[in-house]
């Protein structure tokens, strides 16, 4: 799918303002000219003018449609794997307390590979060494606090 440069440019548009409006809210810092809404007010501005160019360089070179969906976009096992990646994401950040990212993020890859056509037992294997390795470098490298869900205790 491509979108038109326009529609692009009009949602950096939205969110550059969108960051602007958020940053006006900060606290200002007493005896200081730059505070903590300079670096988001000003990166909000430079993305508001990089979507007006986007939308002048659209509207210039204009050729009809919006919206475009490549053919390749209409095969069944793409859209699968889209559904999965979407509702399996979904699925898994309500129940990831619960499930825990070794196990939830090794069925959801699991679940992609089958969905692109990779069934075969070793690519199960391949979502689990994966997600395992994730997992160890985040928690133990990087201290970030991943839930072990149903395999407490084991990491």
């Amino acid at each position: 799918m491509k979108l038109h440069d326009s529609l692009i440019g009009l949602m950096l548009i939205a969110f550059g303002g969108w960051v602007v409006w958020q940053a006006q809210g900060f606290p200002a810092m007493p005896g200081q000219i730059i505070g903590p809404s300079t670096f988001p007010t000003l990166l909000g501005t430079l993305c508001a003018l990089g979507g007006l160019l986007l939308v002048w360089q659209g509207r210039r070179t204009s050729q009809g449609e919006f919206v475009w969906i490549h053919e390749g976009w209409r095969i069944g096992s793409r859209v699968g794997c889209v559904a999965v990646a979407v509702l399996g994401t979904l699925l898994l950040g309500v129940t990831f307390e619960t499930v825990g990212f070794p196990v939830g993020g090794t069925l959801l890859l699991s679940a992609l590979f089958y969905a692109a056509g990779l069934s075969r037992p070793k690519w199960i294997a391949v979502a689990a060494l994966f997600v395992l390795t994730v997992h160890l470098v985040m928690t133990r490298l990087l201290y970030v606090p991943l839930p072990s869900g149903l395999v407490k205790g084991l990491f």
